[in-house]
């Protein structure tokens, strides 16, 4: 087989990837600036800017001609992997709103880590458990980002765990 790289996808990624920062750039200029808040715009700028420069690394490499090799096309298993994340992060979207960020990416990331080969059920629940625990911390109490909230949490913080979901 010949070597295959990922020039023309790594390309497309580029051509996806910074209109969407830049987007994400304009639209944080119309945000208001609440005084408890502080500056809610950093977040999504800082990882906008963060995306430019990888996506501005990612097309460098690409057309000097340094893009990195594929070993092998996207076939058997490996495909339905990537079809099956997919399939996941799109039904992920339109539930997390309904049924809060707690429980909607526990039972994400543990199909995402089944879809993706791991089946000892120890390390399924411990990433399913710490991943949004962790994410929900750093959003939730250290940047005051305020996650969706559905009913689980909804029934805790009525049974006395208003301290764990503010």
């Amino acid at each position: 087989m010949s070597n295959l790289t990922m020039k023309k996808a790594d390309i497309i990624a580029v051509a996806i990837v910074i209109p969407i920062c830049l987007y994400v750039f304009y639209e944080s200029t119309k945000w208001p600036v609440p005084a408890l808040l502080g500056r809610p715009f950093v977040v999504p700028r800082g990882v906008a800017a963060l995306l430019v420069v990888a996506a501005l690394i990612l097309l460098y490499r690409a057309l000097k001609g340094r893009a990195f090799l594929l070993e092998s096309p996207l076939v058997g298993v490996d495909f339905w992997r990537v079809i099956g994340v997919a399939v996941l992060t799109f039904g992920y979207l339109p539930i997390v709103e309904p049924l809060g960020f707690t429980t909607t990416t526990f039972l994400y990331m543990l199909l995402f880590a089944w879809v993706l080969g791991e089946r000892r059920w120890p390390r399924l629940i411990l990433f399913a458990i710490l991943v949004p625990l962790v994410v929900f911390a750093l959003f939730s109490t250290a940047l005051h980002v305020p996650l969706p909230r559905g009913g689980l949490e909804n029934v805790l913080r009525a049974h006395g765990f208003a301290a764990i979901f503010r």
